[in-house]
């Protein structure tokens, strides 16, 4: 598998990496599945960065959001990495591309020296496989906000990992804004 892996500031993606970003999310969240989707009425962090994995060939392939946060462990200022909104094309699963956008958002976290934990949020049927890439489930609370509200989030699963410091098993995360 040939593929280059890009990270940059979404502030400085241009207007044609924004197009190949919005036709994979249709083709892996087609208009009319999302319409249904139970997460649509929630409120949801935009991205500070992305992760672009291209293909000879095929462009666009994967996509990883990545977003740093100011938030608290039972009540302690840490800063978070987080990773989320990650998408591959159905043509191109199962071939490792989503993995090299995780890795490449864990090592980004590590050369900042700043981030304590990573975090992300995800369907119970993906524990599996973000457990294979040394993510672990969080058994904790975490707290979001929504629609102006400080809320327990129970809508999907978070997971977290290691960083600069041991990422907590237990506790309360409070994520001081909406989840991403």
């Amino acid at each position: 598998m040939t593929a280059a892996v890009t990270l940059k500031p979404m502030s400085d993606w241009t207007t044609q990496e924004r197009v190949d970003l919005d036709e994979l999310s249709r083709a892996v969240y087609p208009p009319e599945d999302h319409a249904t989707w139970s997460g649509r009425h929630f409120d949801w962090a935009g991205p500070d960065a992305g992760i672009q994995v291209t293909a000879p060939d095929r462009g666009l392939v994967s996509y990883t959001g990545v977003t740093v946060r100011d938030a608290g462990l039972d009540g302690r200022a840490v800063r978070i990495g987080g990773i989320g909104g990650i998408k591959t094309h159905p043509q191109a699963r199962r071939q490792g591309f989503a993995a090299l956008g995780v890795r490449r958002a864990i090592e980004a976290f590590h050369e900042r020296l700043d981030i304590e934990f990573g975090l992300l949020v995800c369907d119970h049927e993906l524990i599996p496989y973000y457990s294979r890439l040394g993510w672990v489930d969080f058994g904790g609370q975490m707290l979001t906000e929504q629609q102006g509200r400080t809320v327990p989030f129970t809508f999907n699963r978070v997971m977290v990992i290691d960083i600069m410091s041991p990422a907590p098993r237990t506790g309360t995360i409070g994520l001081r804004g909406p989840p991403w």
